[in-house]
């Protein structure tokens, strides 16, 4: 009975654990992921031009670069659109979780006070004694 309440905190807990203890190398192999997967994006892309434009390499190569800057461009635009909502749903989102931390704070005994303060900070320590030695 007890699992079946706590489920969803267990499962994020064993993947937060996870990526902290392999975050070095789960990113490392992400990022090498990435670029291999652009490369053959990108030579997919320049064989394609190549083949149906009948273009030489070089000019194939140059058409892909415009093309992958046009899109980069695009995307950087995208973003710098929609930043400014973000920006406002991470602080209406920030000052709804103050406030109901507030409350909890001020609802909370000095025992429980004293409890929240000890375990934050012993996992804290945990964290950064396993991450760092």
């Amino acid at each position: 009975m007890m699992f079946k309440a706590h489920r969803k905190t267990i499962v994020w807990t064993v993947l937060i654990v996870v990526v902290i203890s392999t975050y070095d190398v789960l990113l490392h192999a992400l990022l090498a992921f990435g670029h291999i997967a652009f490369e053959w994006f990108e030579l997919g892309l320049e064989e394609l031009i190549e083949h149906v434009f009948h273009t030489t390499r070089h000019q194939s190569q140059i058409i892909v670069f415009y093309l992958l800057l046009c899109l980069a461009l695009f995307g950087m635009y995208r973003l710098w659109r929609v930043l400014p909502r973000f920006y406002s749903y991470l602080q209406a989102t920030r000052t709804h979780y103050m406030t109901h931390m507030s409350c909890y704070w001020r609802e909370c005994s000095s025992v429980q006070k004293a409890k929240l303060i000890t375990t934050c900070s012993a996992g804290v320590a945990g964290l950064c004694f396993w991450m760092f030695i």
